[in-house]
């Protein structure tokens, strides 16, 4: 398709985000000695869903994710904490998670990085990421990393998108695709930033939305035949 930059979501795209999401709720859960059975790992993942997309929305501010999420989790357990603090411990055990990559990831970029222009594009809290990220050897592979918190702006916010041209000056918008696992962010994101996307639905979950992604693959290998 005459693709030369490939933009690469981070969390739950190449990496398994959920793994380390249940390891950062139980650091979570330790730290603040919750008794076990009222432990609720899907009950949190949904609140946290909640939040985030309501911020996306731009009902909330991310401050107020951050912070709130927590409040609202720990009310359901009967319990009441400073969600700052929360978030910290969370954040921390989170950065701490080791890294679990998707099937096939790394191979992938690094037969891919010869051909193209790599970057990340993230969401999230930049100490966070930075530190999970520094676990791995993506920078022999990966040209840039974008993530949300520096960049001063969250997909699917146009904003965000910018700050990539920037970066890739000397591309159009046409050699541009994004590959993520998040309809409503990365693809919802390169639709509002008049590129190409991949939908990498590698949960195969049901688009329930009115989103609808240039690709759609189900395995990083498939990524092959739309670049060919």
């Amino acid at each position: 398709m005459g693709y030369k930059v490939i933009l690469f979501d981070f969390d739950d795209t190449l990496v398994d985000f959920h793994d380390a999401e249940v390891q950062a709720y139980g650091h979570l859960m330790r730290h603040y000695e919750v008794p076990s059975h009222l432990h609720d790992y899907h009950r949190f993942k949904e609140i946290n869903q909640n939040h985030w997309e309501a911020f996306q929305r731009g009902e909330i501010t991310k401050a107020e994710v951050l912070r709130h999420r927590f409040i609202a989790t720990f009310e359901t357990y009967g319990m009441t904490v400073n969600g700052q603090e929360a978030d910290i411990v969370f954040r921390d055990g989170l950065a701490r998670a080791p890294i679990k990559w998707l099937a096939g990831m790394m191979p992938m970029l690094e037969a891919l990085h010869s051909q193209y222009a790599l970057a990340i594009v993230t969401n999230g809290v930049t100490d966070t990421q930075e530190r999970r990220i520094a676990q791995t050897d993506l920078h022999t592979v990966i040209d840039h990393i974008f993530i949300s918190d520096k960049v001063g702006a969250q997909k699917p916010n146009v904003g965000f998108f910018e700050a990539v041209f920037e970066v890739f000056d000397q591309y159009d918008k046409k050699d541009f695709l994004i590959v993520g696992d998040s309809l409503t962010s990365d693809i919802q994101g390169g639709i509002n930033a008049g590129i190409d996307t991949c939908w990498f639905n590698h949960r195969q979950l049901e688009n329930k939305t009115a989103i609808q992604p240039t690709y759609t693959i189900e395995h990083i290998t498939a990524l092959k035949e739309i670049l060919m």
